[in-house]
């Protein structure tokens, strides 16, 4: 019985990678690629066809095709727009949520990223990498022991503090009887649900992203979010010898 499993098997896989080599192949000779290019993509999107399908492929495609890819793949998100959020309080879309810093690299947008219908912030300082989860009791402790972020401190932002509210109460009192009554600690953060009004320094942490049910920007995403920016504005053609010859003239 296991022999005809492993043949069933054996039988299968190739059939099965030469269907994904195939359409490859197909699909890159419709798009003008070399014959070499197509080679390779064949065998190695047989293995990895995403890596086609929605990288090598996607500079391929005419701007009609772009925009109705953009549209199908935004409406099977179930989402009005490719860079937006759904909310994970309410559900509520949340929009211009995702933005790219470089062709690969997707990122948090500039803030505010609000929610429409609740007090959402997808920019607070709760998922932001320089958040310090924990009370001073609990600033022994490493960040991700921590449970309860509703509070916390930046590590980015940092002010004179008393060393009652800005350390423990043994290391407080050794600074105290060094004649340390202030100190400059991280900022204290009373509510991770809102950022404070200053800040323009916040890091997405895709750690606490995760924690807080919210999925970061895959690879088809990515995509999307391409497709989505507008094109880069062209550069201004120089002027023309005869023209800066007539400009100097006016001058």
């Amino acid at each position: 019985m296991m022999s005809y499993l492993w043949l069933a098997i054996g039988l299968a896989a190739p059939a099965f990678f030469g269907y994904r080599a195939v359409r490859i192949w197909l699909d890159s000779g419709r798009r003008g690629f070399p014959i070499a290019t197509r080679l390779r993509w064949a065998f190695y999107g047989a293995v990895v066809p995403s890596r086609y399908w929605w990288d090598a492929r996607i500079d391929a495609l005419s701007p009609q095709e772009r925009e109705d890819l953009l549209a199908r793949e935004t409406e099977a998100l179930g989402l009005g727009r490719a860079d937006s959020l759904r909310c994970p309080l309410c559900k509520a879309e949340v929009p211009h949520a995702w933005t790219l810093i470089s062709p690969g690299r997707p990122s948090v947008a500039r803030g505010p990223v609000e929610c429409p219908d609740c007090d959402f912030r997808l920019d607070a300082c709760r998922y932001c990498a320089h958040f310090l989860p924990g009370s001073p009791r609990e600033w022994g402790q490493a960040p991700w022991d921590h449970d309860d972020r509703t509070f916390g401190r930046c590590a980015h932002y940092k002010t004179y503090q008393p060393v009652e509210q800005a350390c423990a109460p043994d290391m407080a009192r050794r600074l105290k009887e060094r004649g340390y009554d202030r100190i400059r600690a991280p900022r204290s953060i009373a509510d991770s649900f809102l950022p404070p009004d200053s800040c323009s320094a916040f890091k997405p942490e895709r750690r606490w992203l995760q924690a807080g049910g919210i999925r970061w920007p895959d690879a088809r995403r990515v995509v999307l979010l391409r497709l989505l920016a507008p094109p880069a504005p062209s550069a201004a053609p120089a002027p023309t010898e005869s023209t800066q010859d007539e400009e100097q003239w006016l001058l």
